[in-house]
């Protein structure tokens, strides 16, 4: 019987002196590292616990789920955007995705997921990739925005889409942005600012957006614990510690810390949003209103840290201060978490964890697009040289990004 090819990985196509010195990087100093952190945290692990419940912020979700019978609808969003750099021009691809979550009924709202999936042919710039991504943060906030469900998960934090918006903004008026990108996204500059808006203010009783980051370097609980037990400083670096790491190996099973009100780093400031110039020239002086809103909301983000099992990490979720303060409504986002997080090996909530795996596979899809049409290439009636389309359509490099 003839033996099936072993499959490649990344490490066959390494020379094998280079990946014996990474391995053994990795286990000495790597290692090393992850297991003195283990120690110094476990010899504080009661200490911790302890703080936490006396500063009233350590509780179990039964302790907020006093509304029983709630069985919230849930949808997760998640974009992506890819650049094919081809010789004669670039395509941008971008995608934005909603998938509904396990329902708490047989009947679903949704009969498959949402999507808005764009493809654009454009001239080669500097800062297309910056544009995309603007333009990928816009697509997820109108699908989040449509969403009927209750409680509309989206990927990365909240304040994340303040900044690509600002960033975006500010290079409309830019010769380094594709003219394409740039006249769809002025079209959508205010809907994008007042769904953004939507989003951080959960205007609806009965919908909560909240943004679930899968990284964060954030340590609201951290700087909390330092600032009213020093001592702890003595014995663990907790200055240099991020929560998501502290707390899931401090939490048990179905505990909840918070909420705590979203500290910003020193060295950001205040919330602000660039590109204001811009915004008075695209969409007109009441740009303002839209701005305060959504940089009062910011500076009134709350976050909560749920731990759905002794295997999975505790996911991070930033959510408006009407539902933090709210027990009703924070019992849906805890039990959205609880229906949706459980799964073994997924370590966000299942709607999320799918949309992901929808369009982190943008950038080799559209270069498999791109191979089904030329292969096509003798129905289509081009006068060109099918040799000269080939060679202007190679592909010499392929960038992306989501969050």
């Amino acid at each position: 019987m003839q033996m099936r090819d072993k499959k490649q990985t990344y490490l066959d196509f390494l020379p094998e002196a280079m990946v014996d010195e990474m391995i053994k990087q990795y286990r000495c100093d790597v290692f090393s590292k992850v297991d003195s952190y283990l120690k110094k945290l476990q010899s504080l692990k009661r200490d911790i616990r302890y703080y936490l419940d006396e500063e009233g912020l350590l509780r179990s979700s039964g302790e907020i789920l006093e509304y029983r019978g709630i069985d919230p609808t849930v949808c997760g969003v998640d974009g992506a955007y890819a650049i094919s750099k081809q010789i004669a021009l670039d395509v941008v691809g971008i995608a934005a995705v909603a998938v509904e979550g396990l329902p708490p009924y047989e009947k679903r709202l949704w009969e498959k997921p949402h999507h808005i999936a764009k493809i654009f042919p454009v001239e080669h710039k500097s800062k297309t990739s910056t544009l995309a991504t603007g333009l990928m943060f816009s697509y997820e906030l109108e699908l989040a925005t449509k969403a009927p469900h209750n409680v509309v998960f989206i990927d990365g934090s909240l304040t994340t889409h303040l900044i690509k918006t600002g960033m975006s903004f500010s290079i409309l008026d830019s010769e380094d942005i594709p003219s394409t990108l740039r006249d769809i996204y002025i079209e959508r500059a205010e809907d994008t600012l007042k769904n953004y808006l939507k989003v951080v203010t959960s205007p609806k009783s009965d919908q909560v957006f909240a943004g679930v980051p899968k990284y964060s370097s954030r340590n609201e609980i951290c700087m909390h614990l330092i600032e009213n037990y020093p001592e702890l400083l003595k014995v663990i670096p907790l200055n240099t510690y991020n929560d998501k790491a502290l707390l899931s190996l401090i939490l048990k099973p179905e505990e909840i810390v918070g909420p705590i009100r979203l500290q910003k780093y020193k060295e950001e400031g205040k919330w602000h949003l660039s590109g204001k110039t811009q915004m008075a020239k695209f969409i007109g002086p009441h740009y303002e209103d839209y701005v305060s809103r959504i940089i009062s909301a910011l500076e009134d983000l709350y976050v909560i840290y749920y731990k759905p099992s002794s295997s999975q990490p505790a996911l991070r979720v930033e959510i408006p201060k009407n539902v933090a303060k709210n027990k009703a409504r924070l019992s849906l986002v805890i039990k959205a978490l609880q229906d949706q997080s459980k799964f073994p090996g997924i370590i966000e909530p299942y709607p999320l964890y799918l949309a992901d795996l929808f369009v982190k596979h943008l950038g080799g899809a559209l270069s498999e697009i791109k191979d089904i049409v030329l292969s096509d290439l003798a129905v289509l009636d081009l006068e060109m040289n099918p040799v000269d389309v080939l060679l202007a359509m190679h592909e010499y490099r392929s960038v992306g990004g989501y969050e």
